[in-house]
């Protein structure tokens, strides 16, 4: 009884790890193959850099890391019914064109949605990094300016 247990256990986990491992090799056969899921998943790197910069706190930053994930999951479904539907499409094809288009709709979506939630959250540190950076051009400029008067 005791060794069917054992003998399951390690079962399962060899099914764990193959499923993992096909896991896996989907999402670089997508970043391999599609130049909208590598742009993603930069800005999502880019983004969840940020979230953990700033100090926005834990329910923004939790909030900002599902809308990467499900940004990402978004563009690997569309992806993958995009490839279906190119399988079938010569016998449906105004049917297919039609949801090819409610899906890259759907992404657009997810996309758009996702940039507006992350400037709400990251708007005060970005106006905080403008009003630095033009604060200090025109100390810099003032500077210049000085030196030249100065000069002349």
């Amino acid at each position: 009884m005791a060794l069917n247990k054992k003998s399951m256990a390690k079962n399962l986990i060899k099914r764990i790890k193959r499923s993992q491992k096909t896991a896996f090799k989907g999402i670089k056969k997508v970043y391999k193959t599609e130049l909208s899921f590598r742009i993603q998943l930069w800005w999502g790197l880019i983004v969840i850099a940020q979230a953990f910069y700033w100090p926005i706190g834990e329910i923004k930053q939790i909030i900002l890391l599902l809308l990467v994930a499900l940004m990402l999951v978004a563009e690997i479904l569309n992806t993958t019914f995009e490839k279906l539907f190119d399988e079938i499409e010569n016998r449906y094809r105004a049917k297919i064109a039609y949801l090819k288009d409610i899906l890259a709709g759907a992404a657009l979506l997810m996309a758009i949605f996702s940039a507006i939630i992350g400037l709400i959250i990251f708007w005060p540190y970005i106006l905080e990094v403008i009003v630095s950076s033009a604060l200090l051009a025109g100390i810099i400029v003032t500077f210049f300016a000085l030196v030249r008067a100065i000069k002349n």
